[in-house]
C-alpha cells in the first residue's frame, strides 16, 4: 500500500461561486476521492478510506465525533486516526442533490431524511443539519452523512442548510408537506 504519509493537504483559496475546498500534493497512487473545507479525502481500498485534513484540529473534532455516534447506522465508521488524518469507512453512493437530479422525491426518501435528523438529535449533535451533498444515498438506498468537523461545535438546532438546498431544487415545499402531515411537531418547530 502507498504510504499516506507523503500527501500533504493546505488551506485552499477561496474563489467566487465555487464551495471552498482545501488544496492538497498527492505523490502517491492512492486515488482521490474528494476535498471539502477541512481536508481531502483518498481511497485506501474498496471499504476503507483517508481523510488527511489540513488543520490537525480539524482532524481531532471529526474524530471525536465519529467516536460518538460510533454506534449509528448512519454515521461511517472510525478505523483509526491520527495526528492530521482519519480513517473511515468509505461509503459507496452518491450525495442526495446528485441523487435527487436522477430519481425522485417521494414519502420514503422523506421519512428517511427525517430519520436521519431525529437521530442527529438524539446522539447529541448541536448541528442537527448537513449539506445535500453531505447525504450520501447507498445502493440499498440508506442515507449515511458524513463531513462531521463541527458537528458538535455548531449550535444548528434546525436544519436550515438542508431545508435551503431543498428549496433551491424546488423541493423544500413538498417535504414540508410531508413533515406538517407526518411529524406535525417539527413542522412547527422548524417554521418558528
Amino acid at each position: 500500500m502507498d504510504d499516506f504519509t507523503a500527501i500533504q493537504v493546505y488551506p485552499g483559496i477561496q474563489q467566487a461561486g465555487v464551495n471552498y475546498q482545501v488544496a492538497f500534493y498527492n505523490p502517491t497512487s492512492l486515488p482521490f476521492i474528494g476535498a471539502g473545507a477541512q481536508g481531502a479525502v483518498f481511497l485506501l481500498d474498496p471499504s476503507k478510506c483517508i481523510k488527511i485534513y489540513a488543520l490537525p484540529d480539524d482532524a481531532k473534532k471529526e474524530a471525536d465525533v465519529l467516536r460518538h455516534v460510533g454506534s449509528s447506522t448512519f454515521f461511517p465508521k472510525l478505523y483509526g486516526s491520527g495526528f492530521n488524518y482519519n480513517v473511515m469507512q468509505f461509503i459507496q453512493g452518491l450525495g442526495l442533490d446528485g441523487y435527487l437530479h436522477h430519481y425522485c422525491f417521494d414519502d420514503t426518501l422523506a421519512n428517511k431524511i427525517i430519520a436521519l435528523l431525529d437521530e442527529m438529535k438524539r446522539l447529541g449533535l448541536t448541528r442537527i443539519d448537513a449539506a445535500l451533498r453531505h447525504i450520501i444515498v447507498t445502493p440499498s438506498q440508506s442515507l449515511i452523512v458524513i463531513d462531521h468537523v463541527h458537528s458538535l461545535h455548531t449550535h444548528s438546532p434546525k436544519p436550515h442548510l438542508l431545508l435551503a438546498e431543498l428549496k433551491n431544487l424546488n423541493l423544500m415545499s413538498c417535504f414540508m408537506e410531508y413533515v406538517r402531515v407526518h411529524r406535525p411537531d417539527l413542522y412547527e418547530y422548524w417554521s418558528v
